[in-house]
């Protein structure tokens, strides 16, 4: 094969008697020499003998391999024939480049008559160009694509009756044009983050340029202006702040990148559209879209300017200086632009006014893994910018007594291993000579050490550092290390065996504390941080009179609170109020606490602003697109992944597992957010790694990380802007500089429209706005939506993402406009009153997530198999009354859903639902038995499936045909919920309850019989459980040793007869909440409770005697006085 590829050569050897056969066993020999290929050599090998019988590449070898391929453009593709159809096992070329080594695998004999083997690629140089009659019958979608790519080129068909194309499954049109809808990576600040912008739209119109004769030379001019682009960008980014113009150029850049964005979709649109529809009734009914596209002449067109546009921007980077960058940095980490590095460093004597207080338990912790005689020696602290790590090392390095030597050097972003191994030994040989502590000053004055140890090789720094870490007890505070491979560069002389000294590393981001034992700090409580505040405000602890009045504290609580609590934005808070002496003038403070805050960029900003110069380029647009919500919002993780798929935020590009879907990628970007300590997440207590649940359930930004991410906004010109209507006006909250393009714009009504109002933006602003967010903040009632003058879709030609909030549409209808919106990607209606969404819903081709939750019975279309990009659809809840006549089918279009919730069995057709096996979120609600048992049969194939949640209503009998039983023990079940009548069912389970996957079981006027605790404590995986409303009829319930294994919540509410409940030795080992609530007869906790040590909440409701017991001084207080907290409530 070498040979044949022309491989090998006689250029790389001396002996020119040697075949070619000879030198390509050369060549294995050489790679099985350095353990790159294992190969086994001939039992019978000797001299002049063939070497090698067979060789294989180890599978991490050959993983790596295949990413070198992708990365080298080598070209491979291998195909697997089985059961009739073709797919794919690895295609490492990139989409555009053209395929040079296949590989196809039968496992079976072929079943069809004709298999297309090769994609696009491989029909683009097939010349057909004469044909005038085609016939093809096809299996997939790769080969539809490729024909149709065929199709379009052969100048002699004379019309599509003549080009006849079967599909097997009928597969929509739109997989044409896949490759170019596939959500884009535009971003929108600096080098990196528009690099894979324009990366992107140059693989988008590559693959475009197959499908649109007759702009075949402006697409490749534009590749080529794009690909030039790509090299001045890296030292544009570093300058990007020393010229507005810089600046603009990239602005104007990402401007270019949306155009041809938009351009290229407006005709796919377009072309689908006219080819389904027929172009007549196309022009009639959508003449909007085609003054924006009309002919392929006008895409011409405009990629002809924009490729001049970019030529000129290119013109002007070259003559101010912007150097053409070769290589780009490959993990797209952020660099400083360099500025004074002695300004973030950091020293460990105490500075004048330091002061701690707080994290005592952190500190302690940390003093008994330094003084602790193991082998764990490297011990890491970790939290956001300004949450005390340094004060903590500081206090650690100055009070501990247990070392005989110290060492502290900060790192920051630029680190050099040899100038910290030369640091470190400086210091510790300085005083293990002078047996001294020595001031910073003259930290390094010995003469002969400072002349000595530049001198010496890495080896033998290296060795002396070792050495010296034998004799003595060292403590080494590595302070702010900023990437793991930082630490890769700086461990060499700290991870030797047998050393007494201990490292103390500090560090922002999650991973890299995982080096060693690793402490987290988290925010200060109110108590501690208002004593912070007080500490910092008034020397040596001399409190005034003023703060003894009783209203000091209230707003010296509000002042810690507005700081989030933050060490950092405490302490300088309390550095400007040392020079105020009275009431009134803290209250002035108060009042404009964040002009306080961060008069002094230097100080909270310069910390914080180094978390965001540090991220990757793919997650700075992640981070900055989270100004868009409200202050203290608790953002739903669901929604913010949708709005980064919804703007191209997320890309397959940064993830090397190819089963990912875009929104485990999403959560990927939100756990490497959180690793860094930029947002705070609040982890789902049922997530567990093995089930592939979502991690997070929510998260939100910090007050002061928020205030950071709006000023960078700002400066990185990422068009945010929010509005308030309140009391018959509309005002700007924040808005963005003037000379930039809005493109993220949030609407919040306090108050309903009393009048006309002026339009929230004008057609200029309105066309370029990518994101829109119109939220009803008034929690009582719901409004009426805001009249077309105020907020016109027609005019929001590039919206992708639409989020309306808690109104009501006039005459029941969607406002108008919103389905011509042919690039919306997400369409969000919460809590909205409407009747039906209009069937011109079938217009928004590119449509990836269709939301209707907390909308009460809105009729949805049956347009689903021409929403062709379709992948998560949540339908509305429906009442007790079936809708009239409505009715949905789920048949053809739905293949693709990954997600599917609250279907209804009353309105909802399932006979095809099996279909879907790409499913991994799936909700229902269930009303009879025919269509419980519809879907039971598809949750068991459904191999994607991470979450399954069926809610079977009282309607559904389940007392019959071990139906019961089959629902608990059903594969893939995770979540189940019941409301019809079970008596004695219950009892008949158990023989096979092992099998459950029930995460989640909640139980509702069930009127159970007998126990339920011995059979539901039997299910393995059982997190929660929630018995309501005479779910439980009967007097006693116990729960037996051993059971509810992995239980962490329990509810007890509405079991009037339950008199006693026993907990037996072993049972609910988890157990962290517990509520009971309305169980009138029940007198007394058990007593097993008391060795539930995981029990931390306890919640008792309106059950008087109960909370007698449970009180300090009642009868059941010690079996509870271990729960951390204990909630009453009447």
């Amino acid at each position: 094969m070498w040979i044949a590829q022309g491989m090998i050569s006689y250029e790389n050897i001396g002996d020119k008697e040697d075949t070619l056969m000879d030198i390509a066993e050369l060549y294995l020999s050489e790679l099985a020499s350095r353990s790159i290929v294992q190969a086994e050599i001939n039992l019978g090998y000797d001299v002049g003998i063939t070497k090698y019988g067979t060789c294989k590449l180890h599978d991490v070898v050959r993983e790596l391999c295949l990413k070198l391929g992708k990365k080298e453009h080598f070209g491979v593709q291998s195909l697997e024939y089985k059961g009739g159809k073709r797919s794919t096992l690895q295609q490492e070329a990139s989409p555009h480049m053209k395929i040079q080594h296949l590989a196809i695998y039968f496992k079976n004999e072929v079943e069809y008559e004709h298999i297309v083997a090769c994609g696009e690629d491989t029909w683009e140089h097939i010349r057909m160009k004469n044909l005038r009659h085609f016939i093809a019958r096809i299996h997939d979608n790769e080969s539809l694509s490729a024909i149709m790519n065929g199709i379009m080129n052969w100048n002699k068909i004379q019309n599509y009756h003549q080009g006849l194309v079967f599909t097997q499954r009928n597969y929509p049109l739109l997989t044409i044009y896949d490759s170019i809808l596939q959500p884009l990576g535009i971003v929108v600040m600096a080098e990196a983050v528009v690099s894979i912008a324009l990366q992107t739209i140059r693989d988008l119109l590559s693959e475009e340029g197959r499908f649109l004769s007759g702009v075949g030379n402006q697409v490749k001019e534009l590749e080529r202006q794009l690909k030039e682009m790509k090299c001045f960008l890296e030292d544009a980014d570093k300058r990007r702040h020393e010229s507005r113009t810089i600046t603009n150029w990239i602005s104007q850049i990402r401007d270019l990148v949306y155009r041809s964005e938009s351009a290229i979709e407006r005709h796919a649109a377009y072309k689908v559209s006219s080819r389904r529809r027929g172009l007549r009734q196309f022009v009639r009914k959508y003449s909007c879209i085609l003054e924006d596209c009309n002919s392929l002449h006008q895409l011409g067109s405009e990629i002809s300017e924009i490729t001049s546009s970019l030529e000129r921007i290119s013109k002007g980077m070259q003559e101010n200086g912007i150097k053409r960058s070769i290589i780009m940095n490959p993990n797209g980490e952020g660099e400083s632009s360099g500025g004074n590095n002695m300004s973030r460093k950091t020293f460990p004597y105490l500075e004048m006014g330091d002061c701690f207080v707080g994290m005592e338990d952190e500190v302690e912790q940390l003093v008994q893994l330094l003084r602790q005689e193991t082998e764990d020696r490297i011990i890491s602290v970790w939290g956001m910018g300004g949450s005390g790590k340094t004060a903590i090392a500081k206090k650690l390095y100055n009070e501990t007594t247990d070392f005989d030597l110290s060492a502290w050097v900060c790192i920051t972003q630029q680190c050099e291993s040899r100038s910290v191994w030369e640091d470190v030994l400086r210091q510790l040989e300085n005083q293990n000579n002078k047996k001294i502590c020595v001031s910073t000053s003259n930290l390094n004055n010995d003469p002969r050490i400072r002349k000595e140890v530049p001198s010496l090789s890495n080896s033998e720094l290296i060795e002396r550092l070792c050495e010296i870490q034998r004799e003595k007890r060292c403590l080494i505070v590595l302070d702010d290390v900023w990437e793991l491979s930082h630490w890769e560069e700086l461990k060499h002389p700290f991870i030797v065996q047998n050393l007494q000294s201990k490292i103390l590393v500090t560090t922002r981001k999650q991973n890299v504390a995982e080096i060693g034992l690793a402490v987290k700090l988290g925010l200060l409580h109110m108590d501690v941080a208002l004593e912070l505040l007080k500490n910092k405000a008034f020397d040596h602890g001399n409190i005034p009179d003023f703060a003894l009045e009783e209203r000091f504290e209230k707003i010296g609580k509000e002042m810690v609170q507005k700081c989030g609590y933050l060490p950092l934005a405490i302490s300088l808070l309390g550095g400007v109020l040392r020079k105020k002496n009275s009431m009134v003038e803290w209250e002035l403070v108060n009042e404009d606490i964040k002009e306080v805050i961060y008069r002094d960029e230097k100080q909270i900003d310069g910390v914080l602003n180094l978390s965001y110069e540090s991220l990757p380029y793919y997650l700075k647009p992640c981070f900055l697109s989270m100004s868009i919500f409200n202050e203290d919002e608790t953002i739903p993780a669901w929604h913010l992944y949708k709005m980064w798929i919804a703007q191209g935020m997320i890309s397959y590009e940064n993830t090397g597992d190819k089963n990912k879907n875009l929104m485990d990628i999403a959560e990927l970007y939100l756990s490497e957010l959180a690793s860094r300590s930029i947002i705070q997440v609040e982890i789902q207590y049922c997530y567990d790694v093995t089930d592939r649940t979502r991690k997070y359930g929510t998260c939100k930004l910090h007050d002061v990380v928020r205030e950071l991410c709006l000023k960078l906004g700002k400066r990185e010109d990422f068009g945010v802007q929010s509005l308030e209507y309140h009391a018959g006006k509309l005002s700007t909250l924040r808005e963005a500089s003037s000379h930039v393009k809005i493109q993220h714009l949030t609407i919040n009504f306090k108050s309903e429209v009393e009048h006309e109002l002026e339009a929230a933006c004008g057609e200029d602003t309105s066309k370029h706005i990518r994101y829109l967010r119109i939220s009803n903040l008034i929690k009582s009632n719901v409004l009426e939506f805001p009249p077309k003058s105020v907020v016109d879709f027609q005019k929001f030609k590039s919206l992708r993402d639409l989020v309306i909030v808690r109104f009501k549409f006039a005459g029941g209808k969607l406002p108008k406009g919103i389905t011509n919106l042919v690039h919306l990607r997400c369409l969000r209606l919460d809590a909205c009153e409407l009747d039906k969404l209009p069937s011109s819903m079938r217009n928004l081709v590119y449509m990836d997530t269709l939301d209707l939750r907390n909308s009460i019975n809105v009729e949805v279309p049956n347009v689903f198999k021409e929403m062709l990009r379709l992948k998560h659809m949540v339908f509305p809840v429906y009442g007790n009354k079936k809708v009239g006549n409505y009715h949905v089918r789920f048949d053809e279009g739905l293949d693709g859903l990954e997600t599917l919730q609250f279907v209804d069995s009353r309105c909802h057709e399932l006979k095809c639902i099996d279909r879907m096996k790409n499913l991994r979120r799936f909700a229902s609600r269930v009303h009879d038995k025919k269509s419980l048992s519809t879907i039971l049969n598809a949750i068991t194939n459904w191999n994607k499936i991470v979450v399954c949640d069926v809610n079977i209503g009282d309607s559904c009998d389940l007392t019959d045909e071990q139906m019961l039983e089959k629902v608990l023990t059903c594969p893939n079940l995770h979540n189940l919920c019941i409301s019809s009548k079970l008596g004695k069912e219950l009892a008949k389970c158990g023989s096979n309850l092992m099998s459950s996957k029930l995460r989640f079981l909640d139980l509702f006027g069930c009127e159970i019989e007998d126990d339920p605790m011995g059979i539901l404590g039997k299910l393995p995986c059982l997190i929660r459980l929630q018995l309501y409303r005479e779910s439980f009829v009967g007097e006693e319930m116990r729960c037996p040793a051993n059971s509810f294994l992995r239980l962490k919540k329990l509810v007890l509410r509405g079991l009037p007869k339950l008199r006693e409940w026993r907990v037996e030795a072993g049972a609910m080992p988890l157990l962290s909440q517990l509520t009971i609530g309305e169980c009138s007869c029940l007198e007394m906790v058990p007593q097993g409770l008391s060795r539930i040590s995981t029990l931390h909440t306890l919640v008792i409701k309106q059950m008087p005697k109960l909370r007698e017991r449970v009180s300090p001084s009642g009868q059941d207080f010690h079996n509870v006085r271990h729960v951390t907290s204990i909630i009453i409530k009447d």
